[in-house]
This record gives structure tokens, sequence and C-alpha cells, in this order.
């Protein structure tokens, strides 16, 4: 079983607050918003399926998407949409903001998580958001507007610099970043970053 199985009932909550969703575990289901979401295999995983209301949405963590997949098929559920779940140890990661001389970085705590944001001449042009948790801490929504795709990866590595150093500040052994597809290709070649899960979410 890999960490994000056993660190599971910690990081999908803390995801859920990134959105600002309350959730709810129920056994190895967590309820967040529309999304109800387990690990698969699950033992669960049909009845889940079998209770999906239209609106709702059946989220499988895995490391075997083409299985899961499979699954969800067929219990007559269509593929909404997917994210891969990528994982660091703080420790083994630069910490260190590196930024263009014309951007300034700067954080605020709000209700439900930290905000990150960059900006160039005095201009927002990217942000994040972290969420702590007992021993880790959660990343999502690294985001960087269009027209700066040149200095995509650089913003973004100084956002989870920063937002790291503040997790490993506060006891985070574990960093998580839920990513789309090219988002997740960009960290996994990054030292220190490996992709752990696919993230997937189906539909009636």
């Amino acid at each position: 079983m890999g960490s994000w199985q056993h660190e599971f009932h910690n990081w999908v909550p803390a995801w859920a607050a990134l959105h600002d969703l309350a959730p709810e575990a129920d056994g190895d289901v967590i309820t967040m918003g529309a999304k109800r979401v387990m690990a698969w295999p699950g033992d669960d995983a049909a009845a889940q399926a079998a209770q999906l209301g239209s609106e709702a949405e059946l989220v499988l963590v895995t490391e075997d998407p083409a299985g899961a997949t499979q699954f969800a098929t067929s219990q007559g559920l269509n593929e909404t949409s997917r994210a891969v779940l990528l994982r660091a140890e703080t420790e083994s990661l630069d910490l260190v903001p590196h930024l263009p001389s014309d951007a300034n970085l700067a954080d605020a705590p709000l209700e439900n998580y930290d905000l990150v944001e960059v900006s160039l001449f005095d201009r927002p042009v990217a942000s994040g958001r972290l969420r702590l948790a007992e021993d880790l801490a959660v990343l999502s929504e690294l985001k960087v507007d269009d027209g700066h795709e040149g200095l995509r990866q650089t913003l973004e590595l100084a956002m989870v610099a920063e937002l790291g150093e503040e997790a490993f500040t506060h006891g985070a052994d574990a960093l998580y970043l839920i990513a789309g597809a090219e988002q997740a290709e960009r960290f996994a070649a990054v030292e220190g970053w490996g992709k752990v899960a696919a993230i997937l979410s189906f539909g009636k």
C-alpha cells in the first residue's frame, strides 16, 4: 500500500478545503461537495456507483487508471475529468523561491487555506493554494495566466517553494500536489517529485 493510501484520510479532506468544501468521511469514502472520493480498488466501489445521483461524481484514486476506468464503465459511468496526484518529501525539495528580478511573491492566510500570488510589474499573474494537515500539506490550484508560458515552470516552482517552506515550518513531512496532466509532467521531471496515483472522476 502506497503512502497516499495510508494518508488518504488526511490529504483528501485537505484537498476539499482548498475548494472551500467541508468533507464528510463514511468509512473508506470521503464526500466533498458532489464528489464521493475513494481509493480503488475498494470494497464499496460498486455500491457507491449504484447509489450515485445524476449530479454527483464518483472519484477513484488509483495506481491502475485503466482498470478503474474499465470498472466505472462496467457500472454505466462516464469519465468527466482526470488529474494526477504527486508526492514529495519536504526535506528533498528546494524551498527557496527563485523569481525573475521584476517579480514579487506574496502569501496570505485565508479561512480554509493559504494563498500565494506572484506579480510581474505589480500585476498578479500566478497563484496557488496550500492546506496543512497532520504531518502533510496539500497544494492545488497552481495557475499561471496565459501569456506567460515562458515563465510557467519558474513561477510554479517559486510558489511551491514558498508554500512548501511554510508547510515544512509547520511540521509537514510530505507535500501532495493535485495537478493536470501537463503540469504533472513538469513536476515529475523536478527532483523530489513523483507521480503516485491518478484521480479519475466519473458521472452518470
